[in-house]
Formats: C-alpha cells, sequence, structure tokens
C-alpha cells in the first residue's frame, strides 16, 4: 500500500504539471493571438468561393448582383488580373491601388495589410485574360499577422501578461489540489466513519472498494468480523457467568442447609447425642459435602468444555476394554451389587483416537443415569458394534422411560432438577455427555418413551491407520 500511495502522489504530480503547461499554453496563445468580435469566420474561403460571382465572356469581365452586394456588405473591394498580373476589371478599388503588380509586390500584399485593408488572392480560371483575382476586406473585418517570438526579450508580457500567467497557474494549482484532495480524503472520510461506528459497538461491513485504499477496507471489515465474534463471545459468556453463580447458589444451597443444621446440633452443647446419631449426623455432612465437590467440578467441566478451555489430550484407546472396565467398576460397587447389567461384543479390540479419562466419563456419567433412575429390577444392556468409520456404543434398559416432550431437553443441564441424593447427579451429567461427543467429533443420540425403556447410542471416529 506503501507504494501505492506514493504512486498516486507522483502521477498527481505529473498531472498537475501537464495540466498547468496546457493551460498555460492556451492562455499564452490568448496574449499572443489578436481576437477581432466584429470580424469574419473564414475571409480566405470566402475569397475562393466568391470565384463564381465573376463571369468572364471573351474579353470582357463582369459581376453578378449577389457579388456585388457581398463586396458592399463587408466594405471590399476587387481586381481581376490577367496572366501579366495586369488589371483587367476592379470594382471599389480605392484610389492609388496599382492597376500591375510583381510577383513580390502580391506576395507583401498577401502577407501584411496595406491601406488598413487585408487582401487575399485566388486563381479564376486558365485564361490568360482572367487568370486570378484580388478581394481586399478592411482590417476590422479580416486580420492577418505574423507572431514572431523572441525569448531573450520577455519583457513584452510584462507586467498584464506575467500577472495573467500567473493567475492561471494559481488557479490550475487550486482546481487540480482540490480534485486530489478530494479523492484521497473520501475514502479517509468513510474509514473514519467506520472506524468510529465500530467504537460505538456497530459492526456492519462496509462495501469493498478498489483503488489504493482497497486493502484498508478489507483489513476494517476483517476486524469488524473479529470486533463482532469477540462482542458475541464476550455476551455469550457473561451469561453463561451469570447462570453458573444462579445455578451453583441455587444448587449449593440445599446441601448447605443439612451441613449447617447438622454441625449446629452437633456443636450445641445443650444437647446430647448419642456416639449412634453423631455417626449419622457426620455421615450426612459427608455426603453432602461430596456431593458439593461434585457439583463444583461437574460446572467448572461444563464451562471448559462449552467454551474450549479443556485440553483433550488424544491418545489410542481400546473402547471395548474401557467399556468392560467400567462396567465391572459399577458391578463393584455397593449402591448397585444388585442389579444387573450386560455386556454384548463380538469384537477383542476396536481402537479410538479419543481423551481416555473424558470418554471414561461419558460411560460413567450413561451408566450412572440408567441405574439412578431405574429399580433394581431393571435390566441394563451395552453393546458395542463397528462401523467402516466408527464406533457405536449402545446403553439400553427396560426401565419407565422418558415423556416424549421431555425428551428433546435431556442434554438440557439441570434437566433432571437439583436432587441432592448422593446417588443422583449433579444435574449436569447428561450436558457433559454431550459436550465431550462432540468435543470428539462424535454424534449421541437418545430413543425413548414412557413405559418402553430407554436407548442411547454414541459414535466415535475410528483411529485412521
Amino acid at each position: 500500500m506503501k507504494w501505492k500511495v506514493t504512486g498516486l502522489y507522483i502521477a498527481s504530480l505529473i498531472g498537475l504539471t501537464m495540466f498547468i503547461l496546457i493551460a498555460l499554453f492556451f492562455a499564452f496563445s490568448y496574449l499572443v493571438f489578436s481576437y477581432n468580435p466584429e470580424g469574419m469566420d473564414d475571409p480566405e474561403g470566402l475569397v475562393v468561393d466568391f470565384r463564381k460571382e465573376i463571369i468572364v465572356e471573351d474579353e470582357n469581365v463582369s459581376i453578378t448582383n449577389t457579388g456585388k452586394k457581398f463586396l458592399q456588405e463587408h466594405g471590399a473591394w476587387l481586381q481581376v488580373l490577367n496572366h501579366h498580373s495586369d488589371e483587367v476589371f476592379q470594382m471599389y478599388k480605392p484610389e492609388n491601388t496599382p492597376t500591375h503588380y510583381s510577383p513580390s509586390e502580391l506576395i507583401f500584399r498577401y502577407k501584411y495589410a496595406v491601406g488598413d485593408y487585408t487582401t487575399f488572392v485566388a486563381k479564376l480560371d486558365n485564361s490568360t485574360h482572367a487568370e486570378s483575382y484580388i478581394v481586399a476586406f478592411p482590417s476590422k473585418q479580416a486580420l492577418r499577422k505574423s507572431v514572431y517570438l523572441n525569448f531573450s526579450n520577455l519583457s513584452s508580457l510584462y507586467p498584464f501578461g506575467i500577472l495573467m500567467l500567473l493567475g492561471v497557474t494559481v488557479l490550475c494549482i487550486l482546481l487540480f489540489a482540490y480534485i486530489v484532495a478530494r479523492y484521497m480524503s473520501n475514502p479517509v472520510v468513510t474509514i473514519i466513519d467506520h472506524i468510529n461506528r465500530l467504537k460505538q459497538g456497530h459492526y456492519q461491513q462496509v462495501s469493498a472498494k478498489k483503488g489504493i485504499y482497497a486493502e484498508v477496507y478489507a483489513n476494517l471489515n476483517q476486524l469488524s468480523h473479529q470486533l463482532e465474534d469477540i462482542n458475541v463471545q464476550r455476551k455469550k459468556i457473561d451469561t453463561m457467568r451469570e447462570e453458573w453463580i444462579v445455578n451453583i447458589s441455587h444448587d449449593l444451597k440445599t446441601p448447605l442447609s443439612s451441613i449447617k443444621g447438622y454441625s449446629e446440633v452437633i456443636a450445641n452443647q445443650d444437647y446430647k447425642i448419642t456416639a449412634q446419631e453423631m455417626y449419622k449426623y457426620a455421615d450426612v455432612i459427608q455426603n453432602k459435602a461430596i456431593y458439593i465437590e461434585k457439583l463444583v467440578n461437574d460446572l467448572k467441566l461444563t464451562y471448559q468444555l462449552k467454551n474450549a478451555l479443556l485440553p483433550i489430550e488424544k491418545t489410542t484407546v481400546d473402547i471395548v476394554d474401557l467399556t468392560r472396565e467400567t462396567i465391572i467398576e459399577f458391578m463393584n460397587m455397593p449402591y448397585y451389587k444388585n442389579q444387573l447389567i450386560e455386556f454384548e461384543c463380538s469384537l477383542k479390540q476396536l481402537l479410538i483416537k479419543a481423551d481416555q479419562g473424558l470418554i471414561h466419563r461419558v460411560l460413567v456419567n450413561l451408566l450412572n443415569n440408567a441405574l439412578i433412575h431405574t429399580d433394581i429390577d431393571t435390566f441394563i444392556q451395552v453393546h458395542i458394534k463397528q462401523t467402516s468409520t466408527h464406533a457405536i456404543v449402545t446403553i439400553e434398559d427396560n426401565g419407565d422411560g422418558i415423556n416424549k416432550n421431555e425428551l428433546p431437553h435431556i442434554f438440557d443441564r439441570y434437566y433432571r432438577g437439583t436432587n441432592t441424593d448422593p446417588k443422583n447427579s449433579s444435574g449436569l451429567g447428561m450436558a457433559i455427555v454431550k459436550e465431550i461427543i462432540v468435543a470428539h467429533s462424535g454424534e449421541i443420540v437418545v430413543e425413548s418413551s414412557k413405559g418402553d425403556g430407554t436407548k442411547i447410542t454414541f459414535q466415535l471416529p475410528l483411529e485412521e491407520n
């Protein structure tokens, strides 16, 4: 862009110089060439056309009435000459006008005004008796001048000529400067106006234009787009932060109330509690504290996943082995020792590229969700199969299922409310699952109807060979 601006200024200076030279040429021409407002447009052409008004018959010469009228209107006179340049006919000729001309006299009269008349000579015909003719007009009607320039003596132009040339030069500079300034300043005004709108939070794109500022317009549009994206993200983060504060305040209220109530009972010296009661109250406080810790961690994880702040460390993961180990973990938990989980997979190994810790979190949340929302007699099945590009994991139960009007909101945060039962989740489990699957370029689908159980299927891309 630097060279574009430099080139524009150089072109402007060259254009200004040419413009001034052309203007000075016309101004100088006006000074050195006379202009007679009373004169004739083309006297020489009129003289040539006058030939048809002259009549030559044998040795007699006459002129038509139209020719006479022409001479009278213009105050002109006429001489017809033979091939010896002797006069054979005349009309309105002034006194003391020669009747014979030598070649040098004809040339002199043709070049210079003589007796306040300007002479024009034209050929009549090829006869020896009437070969040519002279038509002379008053100098005020037609004036012929020869111009000679003596550059060693410019004082002849002083003072009016010099002042006129200076005036023309200044006028040209001002006019050209105005045109260039308008050309240069209009885009700058547009750019400044657009910057002011950006400052006020208006991010409309400016129409792309050509010229030396095309790159500036392109960068401004890119900046507008970036600022608009930043503003949208900022509002989004502000909204999420407000939601986070409201939600965590709401979710912490119930367990904190239990912790506060039981701790006040234990700390009250006026109330004598048994060891059994103390153990019971301490167990409640511990469970509520564990729930609060889980809630805070889940909120933090959802925030990180939603804003792509959590680094995903992908490694080669055997989804078959990971799923089997996760099921075994649940079967060893006291809460679920009487519930049945069936694992079905014909593959010994199925490798994917994923963050093992996050995929383990997906399996834990889905299995936990299936177990806590169904009764002890519910049968849970886990299937794994493979397509050409994806590993597909299905977790299915024969529980009560989900109402159709609630199904679209299954991945919303706090969909299941804020039940603080230790067995229950924080209400963020399914939202976390969805964010993790999406972060791994996968998909998850929930199929369910009331009374017919629930089927959750997610797929993840296979490791590329």
